[in-house]
């Protein structure tokens, strides 16, 4: 297979790899091994020998592995490139190894230099091709009389090859892993709060739905947590004080739960928590922990006393319920909660969970 063929094959991959691969870890370790193989299987077809030392585009790969997808493919490529290279026995395999990690480096510098570059355009995988080529200096590393053959027939065919790969093959890459890129930041953006960084009401209500009614469970508690009299904070500091309390409040909230719990802004100055797996005493010592930290927040974090409070409801039970069964529960007890003077937790269950006093303003 030749080089053109080679790279038109892992477009290809590449194009179906960026649809199904969605974790960036999982896609650097894939496009490393696509592209450590890649550079392989150049290696069985070298461009030319000149002084006794095999020439192929080997160093593209690596370059372009470390300049589209960063370190860790990178690193995969490089050394499945380099473990070739060492296997080959030749008496310049660690010149062209060291060739190998300046190419790395060079798509890395690339990277780093262009990383706040949203679109790329040819002229920057042309630097990118150029740059790659930099990895040719360790030919000062092998003997001087085979420089001038090797600089003179050899390196002006591998610097075009890696300007046309690194246009051709960055290029499609690049685009695909833009395009990727760009999804999941519409994603965050259409399933995150803006202010507080919390799950919004859709991606809360998706999560639950995929995630807790498909599972068993001992016990499920959903939460709802409102913050008391918050009209009353932005009327008397204004926005920006509010706004700070809301995200205040929203990171207490994902500090006092567990992994795998869920935590979502659900609108305005109302948050809510689901807790799987979970007795009812164990809710108690969860829903006292934030209130604490909530009040402590109010008296600390500000240079006045905010005196912040929340008001509480829980709808408990033993299984899963439908999302708006347990909501309209949990809202019920909210809905006691203020009534009886905020600042307190009401729970559907028969034993109401901790209830604190309101404190005097």
């Amino acid at each position: 297979m030749n080089l053109a063929g080679l790279m038109a094959l892992i477009a290809v991959a590449s194009y179906g790899a960026f649809k199904l691969i969605s974790q960036s870890i999982v896609q650097q370790i894939f496009f490393g091994i696509i592209l450590g193989a890649g550079a392989v299987l150049v290696s069985l077809q070298p461009i030319m020998h000149a002084s006794g030392v095999q020439n192929d585009p080997r160093n593209l790969f690596v370059g372009v592995a470390a300049a589209i997808f960063g370190p860790l493919a990178g690193i995969i490529t490089f050394f499945m490139a380099a473990t070739t290279r060492y296997y080959e026995a030749a008496p310049s395999a660690y010149v062209c190894i060291f060739s190998l990690f300046v190419a790395g480096c060079a798509g890395l510098v690339w990277r780093h230099y262009t990383r706040n570059i949203e679109r790329k355009r040819q002229v920057h995988f042309v630097i990118l091709g150029l740059t790659i080529s930099l990895s040719y200096i360790s030919t000062f590393l092998l003997p001087r009389d085979h420089w001038q053959d090797i600089f003179t027939t050899a390196v002006p065919i591998l610097v075009m090859t890696n300007i046309v790969g690194a246009m051709i093959l960055g290029g499609l890459l690049e685009r695909h892993h833009h395009q990727k890129e760009r999804e999941r930041e519409l994603l965050d953006q259409a399933s995150f709060d803006p202010l507080t960084g919390a799950m919004n009401r859709r991606a809360f209500e998706k999560k639950y739905e995929t995630s807790i009614l498909s599972r068993t469970s001992s016990g499920i508690a959903l939460i709802i947590v409102d913050l008391d009299r918050f009209k009353d904070v932005n009327d008397t500091y204004g926005h920006i004080v509010g706004d700070r309390v809301l995200v205040g409040v929203s990171q207490i909230l994902q500090h006092s739960i567990r992994d795998g719990d869920l935590s979502a802004r659900f609108g305005g100055d109302e948050f809510i928590l689901c807790l799987p797996d979970i007795a009812v005493s164990d809710v108690k010592t969860i829903i006292d922990r934030i209130q604490d930290s909530i009040a402590k927040f109010g008296m600390n974090e500000f240079n006045f006393d905010l005196s912040l409070t929340v008001s509480i409801g829980v709808c408990w039970s033993q299984e899963p319920q439908r999302l708006e069964a347990a909501l309209e529960i949990a809202d019920r007890s909210l809905y006691h909660a203020k009534a009886d003077g905020k600042n307190q937790s009401v729970s559907n269950s028969e034993t109401s969970l901790a209830t604190k006093a309101l404190n005097a303003v």
